[in-house]
Formats: structure tokens, sequence, C-alpha cells
């Protein structure tokens, strides 16, 4: 037996995709891009012209469902498989897109460099409860029409981990091709052997601009997988109430599916979100707010009632240093994800409503990851039961450090930590002296970067690489900064 979280009942969990399916039918979603609403139309969809309003038949939706794949497997730079989203299979990954960073070395809130996020990702390549990378924040040293896909190639150019990373503009996923098409031997590898997961995020309430459309139907035409994340503000732009949010959120991820599935049937998408309250007297969106975390937990059952892989924001904190309250809305967050058996975990490193992210607190996050990871083991019976002769020889023995059993299952039943969990007691503790958390984290960050080892890109691919940001770029100098 797994250990696990459930919020609904099974028969809510059917009742809240009945009423998502009758939203889809008979509200629909606004498809606000015109050859994205007449494919759809041309497709068999009822489409009104005048409000860009597509509705979605149950049967166009539950086909759809049919046609996604359950599972999703990632594959490293080099063509090996990395990880499979499906089931209750959890990974940790970095969350995204932050605008400032956390130096760790002078504990000052920053704009981020490119060298900053080469530092992220040097350090990050080496956490083992981290499964792969995200393009965690925007360096600012770039141009910003090309910052999207410039950090993924950072990503790649220093890590041979898969990348979840997105698009800023409604072109982006070409470019994006352009730059994965180096790591793959054609377009059919590209899409067999996926390299990187790409975010979508609809206009909640329902309706799909032109930015986020085209980028899911782009991924959908290269079979890119794609997580559809909704950004419901609880009280705000969503139903209050847990059910009704989650019926809000189930109906824009199943438009997006729809449409992801029309375009090609079988391409991977991944149940994802981000839920938020709205805090009515500081008009603020707590991610980690106690009902947006009832929300996450929800519709992650509903996705598993559909055999869909999911994705949350969890175990990220709203906090703007990495301190206390970082501390209990990460864990907290890291828990329930683990319990809940979300696939992909989108959060360790982030802080201040995804604004800041934070090097020290993706070192203390990959602990609080490990913790939460070995909590949902499934429990067996490892040569204890019968339990007696061990009670008797505990009886005998006085204690069970030297028996066969201790010697052969200690190691792996017993979870030591890192040095970022305080474990010694007072007078070892006084013995070693004072040591914070933020000393801890910036020991294990040198000790990352100076066991850093990765093969590097081969000299001609960066020349390609660079030749085709500069292209982008319309200019003939180079405008981009350089890294060892």
């Amino acid at each position: 037996m797994k250990p696990r979280v459930d919020v609904l009942e099974p028969a809510l969990i059917d009742g809240i995709i009945d009423e998502a399916l009758e939203v889809l039918a008979n509200i629909g979603v606004i498809v606000d891009h015109p050859p994205a609403f007449e494919m759809l139309r041309e497709r068999g969809f009822d489409g009104d012209a005048d409000t860009m309003r597509i509705r979605m038949s149950r049967e166009q939706v539950e086909g759809a469902i049919r046609s996604a794949p359950s599972s999703i497997e990632l594959y490293d730079r080099d063509g090996a498989l990395h990880a499979t989203l499906e089931k209750d299979r959890v990974h940790f990954v970095p969350a995204s897109s932050a605008l400032r960073v956390l130096d760790d070395q002078t504990n000052e809130i920053r704009n981020p460099t490119s060298a900053d996020f080469i530092r992220y990702v040097k350090v990050a390549h080496g956490l083992p409860h981290i499964s792969y990378l995200s393009t965690a924040f925007v360096p600012n040293d770039v141009e910003p029409n090309l910052s999207d896909a410039w950090r993924l190639y950072l990503a790649l150019s220093h890590s041979t981990k898969p990348v979840v990373t997105g698009a800023f503009t409604a072109d982006g996923v070409a470019r994006f091709i352009e730059l994965l098409r180096h790591f793959r031997a054609d377009d059919a590898e590209l899409a067999a052997k996926p390299l990187s997961i790409l975010t979508v995020c609809p206009n909640t309430p329902m309706r799909w601009g032109e930015d986020p459309v085209r980028n899911l139907m782009d991924c959908a035409k290269y079979g890119v997988p794609v997580e559809i994340v909704p950004v419901l503000l609880l009280g705000m732009i969503s139903p209050s109430t847990t059910v009704g949010a989650i019926v809000l959120h189930t109906a824009e991820v199943l438009s997006g599916l729809t449409i992801s599935q029309t375009v090609r049937p079988g391409a991977p998408v991944i149940f994802g979100g981000a839920p938020a309250s709205f805090h009515m007297r500081l008009m603020t969106n707590p991610m980690t707010a106690v009902e947006a975390l009832q929300v996450y937990c929800g519709y992650a059952q509903v996705a598993k009632k559909l055999e869909l892989p999911t994705q949350a924001y969890m175990a990220l904190s709203d906090s703007k240093r990495h301190d206390a309250q970082s501390g209990m809305e990460s864990g907290i967050g890291a828990m329930l994800a683990a319990l809940a058996g979300i696939n992909s975990v989108s959060g360790p490193g982030m802080l201040d409503y995804v604004n800041c992210f934070s090097i020290e607190k993706l070192v203390f996050d990959d602990e609080v990851a490990a913790h939460a990871l070995r909590f949902i083991r499934p429990v067996e019976v490892r040569d204890d039961l019968p339990t007696r002769p061990l009670i008797e020889e505990l009886l005998a023995e006085k204690h069970l450090l030297m028996s066969e059993h201790t010697l052969s299952n200690w190691e792996n039943e017993l979870y030591l930590p890192g040095p970022m969990v305080d474990r010694t007691n007072w007078d070892q503790w006084e013995q070693r002296g004072e040591k914070d958390g933020r000393a801890a984290a910036c020991e294990i960050i040198e000790e990352k970067l100076d066991d850093y080892e990765c093969a590097p890109l081969d000299a001609d691919v960066h020349r390609s690489i660079r030749g085709f940001f500069e292209k982008s770029a319309g200019v003939d100098a180079p405008v981009l900064p350089t890294f060892a």
C-alpha cells in the first residue's frame, strides 16, 4: 500500500467531470485566434463567429480524452530515457519564470543574469531529488524577445536533464523546435524522445488567447509534451469554493486537451495547474493558501480518474526570504503533492508568488523532496513478519544494532538526511559550532559547483545555435552573453 491523500469522494469526482463537460458543451470556450477558431469549426465544433466561442460536445471531449496518452516519457539530452510521468510516480522540478533571484552570496534580491542561470543549472544538475530542470528565471542580459529560448539554450548547454519551459510569444514554440532539433536526428525522433515540456496557460476564465492557443497547437503539431496550467484566483476569477473551482479548472484543461487532440490525436498533454487564493484584504494571490492546496489535490484526483499525467505548482513559498514561512509552505506543499501522486511538482526554489528564485531554497527543497518521496514509498513486509523472532532477539540482546535483520535493512529503511537537516544532539551541536540553514545551503551549493560534471556541447552546435539567435535578433553584431 502506498500512502496517499484524497479530498474528493469518488462520486464527487464523477460529478465534477460531468459538470465540466456540461460547461464545455453549453457555454464553451472563447478561442481568440481566427485561424484556430476556423480550424475547430472545420473539424466539426460548434462555433459562434461573433463571439469567437467554441462549444465542445460531450462526445468530442470524451474522444479527445481517450486519444490522449496516459503516460509520458521524457528523455535526456543524449536520448536516454530519464523520467516517466504516469499513475502515482512523483518528480520534483524547479518552478519557472521568476523575474528576480535571491543571491545566495549576498542575500540580496536582484535582477538575474545568464551567469546566475548557468550557476543554477550546474547546482540543479547535481541535486539527486530534483528530477529534471525548468527555465526557472529570466536572465535580463539578453534581448527580451530572445530570453525565453535563451534560457532553454543555457539549460541544455550545462545539463543533460530534460527541461520544463515556456514561450513568451505566439511564435515562441517554433524557436524552441529549431533549438531542440540540435539534439535529435529529426522531427520524428524529437516527438518519440521528447526532451522538453512546454507550459501553456489558458486565459481564465474560459478563454484561449492567441499566444497560448498557438503554443498549444504548435506543441501538438511537433509532439512536444504540453502541461496545461490554468491560473485560477479563488474568489476573483474563479468560484471561491473548492468544488466550483475544480469544475472551472477541469473545463479549462479539457478545452485545451481537446484542441490539442484535434490538431494531432495522441499528442502528449499533462493535466496541470497553478490555482491561487485571492486575499480579500491584501489583494494578493497566495499559491500556498490552504484552500488552493485543496484544489491542487482535488484536481489531481480528477486527472487520475481521466488517466492523464498530472502537474502542479506546489513545494514553493509566497515568503520573500528562505525563512520559517518558506520552510513550512514548501514542506506542506511537497508532502501533499507526493501524497496526491502528482507526477511533475513544479515549485522547489521559488519564493514571492513565483516572482523570485533562490538556489539556496532549491538546495533546501531537494531535502524536502527526499523526505516526501521516502514517506510515499510503499510499506512492505521486509523479513519482519512473523515479528516474534526479532522481539525475542531484542529481549535477549537488549538491542538490535548488530542483528542480521538490522544490518540488511537499516540503510534502505532509515533515511539519513543531509546537512540541511540538523540531527545532532545538544553536545554535538555545541562542539561543531552553530550553523544555520543558510550557511549549510551555501556549503552545499559550493560543493555541487565543485563536483559539477557534464559533457560540454560540441563547438559546432554552439556556433549553430548562437548563429540562430543572432539571426533572430535581426542584427549582425553579437548581442549575446558569452560563457565557458
